[in-house]
């Protein structure tokens, strides 16, 4: 009879061996069934097994697979963000002509559904002292298909190399997780950030409250762009708070830069010609809208034919060099945080002889409160704001919970100053385009802007409902006062505005 049992359960052991089997094996023996060796020999067969066996979670939305030592991971990542935006542009803009609203310009102020983001991907460790991750883009360019990719060396805290797709050590708000940012679109200070890129990075947190970063860079990976391999970023915070281990608060410094050495091949426009042009940096207005609010388009040559998408022969050179402040000063539900850029882009032609500068400052400043109480100290780490722990999670199935509630302002400017262009080479065809003082133009295109300067002022008032880890709903509404008259490029109307309103409304699902 004994051994009859202890077959039965030797079999169970080789299937599935839970908690409940060792219970009963337990039970057994104190009951007499079963001898002291016998439950020892099954339960050394159960203690091997569950060591090799991988552990299973789905904790708040988020499922992984980790080995039983816990130093091998696969997690699943995604995130889906559905956004809807309308502005008063497209009124006061464009005019009855059914051909402009699908120009290039006119697509931008028009109002319109968009699938922001839709990525899927893995990440997770590797024996311990290795992470990794790999993300892919469901939308946008086919380009940019891959979102990051990169493997780290985290064996030691203070010390760490990461390889691969990154973003680089610049902008607070950058570096912030676009599910995790304040409102529905970070500021001005993004739009001039190196982004990710391909590299290399050395990073870490030395100290209590002290993280920094430094990366060496690759601009692009696509034909346009011929590597001279001298971009580099870097980043140092430091927060008194978790220094001195001050509760329920974030009192964050940081400073940044970036400097940039690459060159780029001209090419037409999607509306055809003969001159090629190097854009290489573009400013858009309040929600991604209206674009260019501020471009450079460096000249390139004449291919002397009309064509679409031509390219030239030779590259034109880039440079910038940009420096970055960074703060935040959060107690409990409230939080203040700013950021300010500046520096000066540079760009020639060194076949033809001309050149062209523009000297470039962003900042903003932002209020929000948590509503609901979350403490925006528990949402800080490693230099960086993450995502809000809820309180009370909302649950969909039972319609119990309130979730999070947020409140929030920001206030940011663009300001383009010392503009410079050399057009008296071979070819003559550097440009700016914009909101800008370089006097009359019927479609603000300035191939002669020298000292000109131009800019925006932008005011956005924000409510967010965090739902869950998952779920999460918000609306913002944004006021653009730009510094002087824009006139639509391409657009037949030819109508000028100096200002946008435009309401934003996001879902986004995540995990």
């Amino acid at each position: 009879m004994t051994g009859a049992i202890s077959l039965a359960l030797l079999s169970i052991t080789n299937v599935s061996y839970a908690d409940t089997t060792q219970d009963l094996v337990n039970a057994l023996v104190t009951k007499g069934v079963l001898t002291q060796e016998e439950g020892a020999l099954l339960s050394k067969g159960h203690d091997k097994k569950k060591a090799n066996t991988p552990v299973v979670t789905n904790k708040g939305g988020k499922f992984s697979i980790q080995s039983a030592d816990g130093k091998n991971e696969v997690a699943l990542t995604g995130r889906m963000h559905f956004d809807y935006r309308a502005t008063d542009v497209d009124d006061d803009a464009l005019d009855s002509s059914d051909t402009d609203e699908y120009d290039v310009d006119g697509k931008s102020m028009s109002d319109e559904f968009e699938m922001r983001r839709a990525r899927i991907g893995i990440k997770g460790k590797l024996d311990g002292i290795w992470k990794y991750d790999v993300v892919l883009n469901g939308v946008g360019k086919s380009t940019n298909v891959l979102d990051t990719a990169s493997l780290t060396f985290a064996a030691m805290k203070p010390f760490q190399i990461q390889f691969g797709r990154f973003k680089q050590a610049f902008n607070l708000e950058g570096l912030t997780s676009s599910n995790d940012i304040d409102f529905n679109e970070r500021s001005f200070i993004n739009q001039m950030s190196p982004h990710k890129k391909l590299g290399v990075a050395i990073k870490g947190e030395p100290i209590k409250g002290m993280t920094y970063m430094v990366t060496k860079y690759q601009e692009a990976y696509n034909t346009d762009t011929v590597e001279n391999e001298n971009n580099y970023s870097g980043r140092l915070t430091y927060d008194f708070a978790s220094a001195n281990k001050i509760k329920d608060s974030i009192f964050h410094v940081g400073i940044s830069g970036f400097t940039e050495d690459y060159a780029m091949t001209p090419k037409t426009s999607s509306n055809g010609g003969q001159t090629t042009h190097a854009k290489f940096l573009t400013f858009k207005s309040a929600g991604r809208g209206f674009s260019p609010l501020f471009r450079m388009d460096q000249g390139g040559e004449d291919i002397g034919f009309n064509a679409v998408s031509a390219k030239a022969k030779q590259q034109v050179h880039i440079e910038s060099n940009i420096f970055g402040l960074e703060g935040i000063l959060a107690k409990g539900p409230f939080k203040l945080q700013g950021e300010y850029a500046g520096g000066k882009f540079e760009s020639k032609d060194e076949i033809n002889g001309n050149d062209m500068s523009a000297d470039i400052q962003t900042a903003y400043l932002s209020a929000n409160y948590m509503l609901s109480g979350e403490h925006y100290s528990k949402s800080y780490k490693g230099g960086i704001m993450k995502g809000i722990n809820v309180a009370n999670p909302f649950d969909f199935e039972t319609g119990t919970g309130t979730g999070a509630w947020e409140i929030g302002a920001r206030y940011e400017y663009l300001d383009v100053d010392d503009i410079k262009i050399d057009n008296t080479g071979a070819a003559t065809n550097s440009r700016v385009v914009g909101a800008l003082d370089c006097g009359v133009a019927t479609d603000d295109d300035y191939t002669s802007c020298n000292n000109g300067k131009g800019g925006a002022n932008q005011y956005t008032i924000g409510l967010k409902w965090i739902a869950n880890q998952n779920v999460l709903a918000k609306v913002s509404y944004t006021y653009a006062d730009y510094d002087h008259d824009i006139i639509a490029k391409d657009l037949s109307s030819n109508e000028a505005f100096d200002s946008e309103q435009l309401l934003q409304t996001r879902i986004q699902w995540m995990f």
